[in-house]
């Protein structure tokens, strides 16, 4: 993943492709840091594409927020940018579980866990964490439905 990054960004450089070009940037640098964050911890420790994708959906969950903020403060044109950078990040994510799957897993991990009611919410979402398909579930939609499983 980290290579098509960086060959994605030398085609973006060479079409003069400014957006891109600075989101994925932005995600090389992120990715560059985790790295550092990695190796201070245990030197033979690298990076894997489950650790990235992990780093790509807080981007786009950062982007996400500010958009809300923008739209809040009336600044049209700085949320078009964010939205345009989160197509662009998500072009790098696994194709992500569509909502009927994601809920299957939630009543899966709940029925699991024996999970009842709202103060077990923690633990399934820990749990939804760990599934094997973790990185294409979209972890706000799966917090959304716990929440609606667990207070009915």
């Amino acid at each position: 993943l980290k290579k098509q990054l960086t060959d994605d960004l030398i085609t973006a450089v060479k079409n003069k492709d400014k957006e891109k070009t600075d989101t994925i940037r932005l995600i090389l640098a992120a990715i560059k840091d985790k790295e550092i964050a990695l190796r201070s911890e245990d030197k033979n420790k690298e990076i894997t594409n489950e650790i990235i994708f992990i780093i790509l959906k807080n981007m786009i969950k950062q982007r996400n927020e500010s958009i809300d903020l923008y739209k809040k403060g009336k600044r049209q044109e700085l949320a078009d940018k964010e939205k345009k950078e989160i197509d662009i990040i998500k072009k790098f994510l696994p194709k992500q579980l569509d909502g009927s799957v994601i809920k299957n897993i939630c009543e899966e991990t709940i029925k699991k866990l024996n999970a009842k009611n709202m103060s077990d919410m923690g633990k399934v979402m820990t749990e939804i964490k760990k599934h094997k398909s973790s990185s294409q579930i979209d972890m706000a939609n799966a917090s959304s439905c716990v929440k609606i499983i667990l207070s009915s």
